[in-house]
């Protein structure tokens, strides 16, 4: 399985982070610290294995700043598939989503081959705190941890088989006092002596034991006697408190049947004849106000006038004044309209003159092309204009330089040949001089003569070149200069400042180069010390030629002869130059003739795309800013158009409102029409609110009447009621007038009360027989009742005498039962026995599930010891030998102790406390390595480095980062995290390795990069 991809969606600080295109070989992630290394390290690890959970001792990574918590990785199994890996925020571990890419889903378990999280981490994943934490390991434990790890990858089973010894010695050791199980078994042996010896006094025990049985039967007899003659007692004495009231009931009863015939009188008969009489006079007195309010409310409504006329208008009026806003900001509208196409027509006006349009319309401005790809061909014509006319200021300089070039070569041919002498003089100065020459001392003064005439050509010569050339770089300096100016605006207009930046410094450069060009002087200043040597030269010569006295003819005719002979040398070398010159001057007739060609195509392609927008009278320069005033005065125009329509539409507004208000003032004399229109909107809406306050006020008034004549009705109904219930009440009582009524309302109160008396002393007796729990059945004298409860009180005190007796019997019994039991009881005896060795058993079976566990580790570490182990060590041997570069051959495993050992090239073998800490620490990575090397036979899965070599010198760094590269070679992937540059660099030189750099950090973002 190896990583190709991963997009963290927000894990951390990292949000939105995607790394492509992942190196199956080494990928090697650089960053400084704090960068976000650890973080996608931690990051792939949770979106193979799930989330840290919260009670976790691992960093969960919550984004925080609202990111979508989680991510995806894109792996490619060995069977060639790539597959997906998405978790996001969901359960505690998250919600997984994994698919190939056909969009099937896939089983993660299998992908992963049935490796968990740490057992990744201990295998496939270590980091520098690994390594760190070699060095807080004891020496004496090193071999054993360096031995787990060979198991492993990690010392979680030699740290496990330490915590079960651990947990086995805490509980039992053969000859141990402090553990538990130890400790217990003494104990228990004093606990059974103590059980033995309760067993002898068990029989004492238990004579004593049934006479108390006995003392406590007795009691028990004693008791109820007691109780029953006790509640006796109490029966008497509630009688004693009953009777009396039984008497005053008696005598209640005979008084009661005193009394008459008076059931006939209605119940509350008093009361309610006066709620009827107050009644009666209550509804009188109102019956006459309301009649009252009745005439003045009658007389109220006859003064209101409502105009229903301006009430049928209502809706209308109300329409109107709802669209009295919307009209004035219509009006607003309209006269902002107004200025505003006023403004624009006035703009327009302007940009055709400046376009010289006046007789354009606005339908045939509307039909000009002013597209994208017009704007294009304008640009691409103005930068040809600006091509052809540096060209043309560049050719006309060059023609300029070449035409007096050739004029003045043409000059000096013309004064050489009138210089010439004609051939028959030269024949006959020739024959003369051949005749008449003096010896080789003359031909020598006359050849120095013609050496020292050439140079001083020569001088004259390389002072006007010198010159020439002076005069070309000024010029290429200034023409450079202005290409720069021009090639900065043109990337200015097109929006590229930096473009046009470098442009402007580059030429800046290339005019200041130019202009600070000096001319070569070593040349002029070697033909001036050559021609002052061959002035001495001469200066000998002549003074050994003229102490000879021999000047004549002959020496005229030599200084002739050598005049004339320097003039031809002089003529063939200024006619090559003429050639030169007139080859110079064709060759820029002929780009003349190259740039006339293209002007032409120019100005034809010119033509057409000003024909196009008719703006043939526009000159170039100028022609950027015309085609943009026509596209604002095309704009203006639609913009033109589509004020007139809305101007149009507010317009039809402000007329329909008016045509809305004409029909409602017509006619309506309450209306002043002199008013303005929103004065007019008024008075009708004050009308309106005006007439409807009188129409609602004349309803409710007519509402109040009805009321009223409704009132009037309903107090007569109850006057009348009243009156008669207040005679149904004398015709129940019997009595013909209201004294009568009042009289036998009286002897229904007194017989009222006695049966009141009577049925609260039937309260009291029914309660107080609850209270004593027993019900009256006769009645007795109050003197036997009192002699009845002194026999009972007799009784009770014998009784009390005797309970006295079987009190004290049992006392004496359970004192003596008290001594015997004075060391405890024989069943707490028992007890603490069988309580301890519950204990012992409990501890035990605890004991043997570590015993149990410890020995199945045991085998688990002999299975690994014997599978595993070999293929570790042969693996480990070859990687440890390579980064020792063959000073240790290989690696040992001692079989009667659970450690390593390592055998030096000279055959020595060393403990790992015996090796540097360096080379321990080479020895850990290669047992490590070698432990991913043999589980990868089952499943290959990337390899997570975080700086594993931070703490080798350089040749062991060396030697590390060629053996990952070596296993990279064998189709392992190596995931690297490191923030060191050198190491970086190291794994950078090998082809197939990659290197991802996090860029600076942002806010809420971290990007990658490659």
């Amino acid at each position: 399985m190896k990583i190709t991809s991963l997009h963290i969606y927000g894990f951390g600080k990292l949000e939105n982070v995607v790394m492509e295109n992942l190196s199956p070989s080494i990928q090697v992630i650089y960053g400084e610290n704090e960068a976000g290394k650890s973080t996608i390290m931690a990051f792939i690890q949770a979106i193979l294995f799930g989330f840290p959970a919260k009670n976790q001792q691992d960093l969960r990574y919550v984004p925080k700043k609202g990111f979508k918590y989680g991510g995806k990785l894109v792996i490619e199994t060995d069977d060639q598939r790539k597959i997906t890996i998405e978790r996001v925020a969901g359960r505690s571990s998250g919600d997984v989503t994994v698919q190939d890419e056909r969009g099937n889903p896939c089983d993660l378990n299998d992908v992963l081959g049935g490796l968990d999280k740490t057992m990744y981490k201990g295998i496939f994943s270590f980091n520098i705190m690994d390594i760190q934490n070699l060095q807080l390991i004891d020496s004496e434990q090193l071999g054993s941890y360096l031995f787990s790890s060979g198991l492993m990858g990690s010392e979680q089973l030699h740290k496990l088989s330490r915590e079960l010894t651990k947990e086995q010695e805490e509980r039992f050791k053969p000859n141990g006092r402090k553990p538990v199980i130890n400790q217990l078994l003494t104990s228990l042996k004093e606990e059974e002596r103590n059980v033995l010896q309760w067993k002898e006094k068990m029989g004492q025990y238990d004579r004593l034991q049934k006479d108390l049985d006995q003392y406590d039967k007795a009691l028990e007899e004693t008791q109820f006697t007691k109780e029953d003659i006790e509640k006796s007692i109490k029966e008497t004495e509630a009688m004693l408190t009953i009777q009396p009231l039984v008497n005053r009931l008696e005598m209640l009863q005979l008084q009661i049947a005193d009394f008459g015939n008076i059931e006939s009188f209605p119940h509350d008969g008093l009361s309610r004849l006066e709620k009827w009489q107050t009644e009666a006079v209550f509804y009188q007195s109102k019956l006459e106000k309301v009649e009252k309010d009745l005439h003045e409310k009658e007389w109220e409504i006859g003064k209101i006038r409502v105009n229903e006329e301006i009430l049928e208008k209502e809706e209308s009026i109300k329409g109107l004044v709802k669209l009295m806003p919307t009209y004035q900001q219509t009006k607003d509208q309209l006269s902002l309209l107004t200025t505003e196409i006023a403004q624009l027509e006035k703009r327009m006006e302007g940009w055709k003159q400046d376009l010289e349009w006046h007789d354009k319309t606005d339908q045939e401005l509307e039909a000009l092309h002013t597209s994208l790809a017009s704007k294009g061909s304008l640009r691409g014509l103005l930068k040809d204009h600006h091509e052809l006319h540096i060209q043309k200021q560049r050719l006309d300089e060059q023609f300029q330089l070449a035409k007096e070039e050739l004029e003045a070569q043409e000059e000096r041919v013309k004064d050489l040949e009138q210089d010439q002498l004609p051939n028959h003089e030269v024949i006959k100065m020739k024959e003369l001089v051949e005749v008449e020459s003096k010896d080789t001392l003359h031909k020598e003064v006359h050849l120095t003569e013609q050496l020292l005439k050439q140079l001083e050509k020569q001088l004259d010569a390389q002072k006007k070149n010198n010159q020439n050339e002076m005069k070309k770089s000024k010029q290429i300096a200034v023409t450079s200069l202005f290409i720069g100016i021009a090639g900065a605006t043109y990337f200015y207009v097109q929006s590229q400042l930096i473009a046009s930046l470098l442009c402007i410094i580059f030429f800046s450069i290339l005019s200041f180069m130019f202009s600070r060009k000096t001319k070569h002087t070593s040349s002029s200043n070697e033909l001036l010390m050559e021609k002052e040597e061959m002035e001495s030269k001469m200066e000998l010569l002549r003074g050994k030629l003229y102490s000879t006295d021999t000047f004549g003819k002959v020496e005229e005719y030599q200084k002739a002869l050598a005049k004339n002979e320097q003039v031809v040398q002089l003529l063939q070398k200024e006619q090559l130059l003429l050639s030169q010159c007139d080859r110079t001057y064709n060759r820029i007739i002929q780009q003349f003739e190259e740039w006339e060609g293209k002007n032409f195509a120019f100005q034809d392609n010119w033509h057409n795309w000003t024909s196009s927008l008719s703006l043939e009278q526009i000159s170039p320069p100028f022609m950027e800013e015309a085609y943009d005033k026509v596209v604002q005065l095309k704009g203006a125009i639609s913009d033109k158009k589509e004020l007139v329509e809305r101007q149009k539409h507010f317009q039809k507004v402000v007329e329909t409102f008016k045509n809305k208000l004409d029909p409602l003032i017509e006619g309506n004399i309450e209306i002043d029409t002199s008013l303005s229109l929103e004065e007019v909107i008024t008075q009708l809406r004050v009308g309106v609110e005006e007439n409807m306050e009188k129409k609602k006020r004349k309803q409710r008034i007519q509402e109040l009447i009805d009321e009223l004549k409704e009132e009037i009705i309903g107090l007569s109904q109850h006057e009348h009621n009243a009156q008669k219930q207040i005679q149904r009440l004398y015709e129940q009582a019997e009595v013909e007038d209201e004294e009568s009524f009042r009289q036998k309302n009286q002897e229904n109160i007194e017989k009222s009360e006695l049966e009141k008396e009577i049925s609260l002393l039937k309260s009291q007796l029914a309660q107080m027989e609850n209270s004593y729990q027993l019900s009256f059945t006769k009645s007795k004298p109050m003197d036997t009742w009192h002699s009845e409860k002194a026999e009972l009180e007799e009784a009770l005190k014998s009784i009390k005498e005797k309970q006295s007796q079987l009190v004290e019997n049992r006392t004496a019994t359970k004192e003596t039962i008290r001594l015997l039991e004075e060391a405890g009881t024989y069943s707490e005896a028992v007890q603490q026995f069988e309580l301890s060795k519950s204990k012992l058993q409990d501890h035990a079976r605890k004991w043997a599930i570590h015993a149990t566990a410890s020995h199945l580790l045991g085998k688990t570490m002999d299975y690994y010891r014997t599978v595993k182990l070999p293929k570790v060590l042969k693996y480990a041997s070859d990687n440890f030998r390579f980064l020792t570069k063959g000073n240790y051959v290989r690696l040992l495993d001692a079989h009667n102790e659970r450690t390593l050992m390592v055998q030096h090239a000279d055959g020595t073998k060393f403990e790992p406390k015996e090796l540097s800490q360096a080379t321990v620490e080479q020895l850990y990575i290669s047992i490590r390595v070698a432990v991913a090397q043999v589980w990868s036979d089952e499943q290959k899965l990337p390899f997570l480095m975080d700086d594993s070599f931070v703490n080798f010198d350089h040749h062991r760094t060396n030697l590390a980062t060629k053996l990952i590269n070596k296993l990279a070679l064998q189709g392992y992937q190596f995931l690297f995290f490191t923030c060191h540059q050198h190491i970086k660099d190291k794994l950078a030189s090998e082809p197939n390795n990659q290197i991802f750099s996090f860029d600076t950090m942002k806010v809420g973002e971290a990007t990658i990069k490659r």
